[in-house]
């Protein structure tokens, strides 16, 4: 279809405006969604069925759309607004978006261990690590002989920093106000350079929190 053809059958219609609905990312777009509405604010299906695909190439040619996700930069989602100028003898496109960025953010979690376990592991663990859909596992700083009592004790602990780490919220409003926090969520007692007891008897977990962020275009 050529355009002049395209907006004849617009001005026929009394077209006012398309809201192309979309989202992109993960390096392809998503869904979409166009609506055709007319003078009267609404939905025209006849010009749906006439001009979409015409409409639909216009706006990719005309309108960049960042799709190429990062692992930081996730995708953009909005509305892309197809009026006719002023003179009536061209389309002009207008997008609004907001983008959405995965951030990290860092916190340190207390784990409450008895008299045995602090005894334990400061005798005998290098570091404990684990996260979303990852049991916590300890990398032990020695051999040792494992006996009943201490295989018991051991799954207690690891069983306190499973459920510690999985409720965790963490308060990062005033870094990513607007922020949603998400499922995944990593931790790893190295990043500490050494196991750390602090002065509540408490076992230091430091913990990355994964939040979805969402900034304006």
């Amino acid at each position: 279809m050529e355009e002049e053809e395209a907006i004849k059958i617009w001005k026929e219609l009394k077209i006012a405006q398309v809201d192309f609905n979309f989202y992109c990312g993960g390096d392809s777009m998503g869904d979409t969604d166009m609506v055709f509405e007319n003078k009267d604010n609404e939905n025209c299906k006849v010009a749906y069925d006439k001009l979409f695909t015409y409409i639909e190439d216009l706006i990719y040619e005309r309108v960049e759309f960042y799709d190429a996700s990062d692992g930081h930069y996730m995708g953009e989602a909005g509305h892309v607004y197809v009026e006719l100028n002023h003179n009536g003898d061209d389309f002009e496109c207008s997008k609004t978006s907001e983008s959405e960025w995965n951030e990290t953010f860092s916190s340190i979690i207390g784990v409450p261990i008895t008299d045995d376990e602090k005894t334990f592991i400061e005798k005998n663990v290098r570091s404990i690590v684990g996260g979303f859909d990852d049991s916590p596992m300890i990398n032990y700083s020695r051999d040792l002989i494992m006996t009943d009592k201490t295989e018991k004790m051991i799954e207690g602990l690891l069983c306190k920093i499973d459920s510690h780490t999985e409720d965790f919220v963490p308060d990062f409003e005033d870094e990513f106000g607007n922020g949603e926090l998400q499922e995944w969520y990593t931790y790893d007692t190295s990043d500490n350079n050494d196991i750390i007891i602090n002065e509540k008897g408490e076992l230091e977990i430091p913990i990355d929190n994964n939040i979805c962020v969402y900034k304006d275009e």
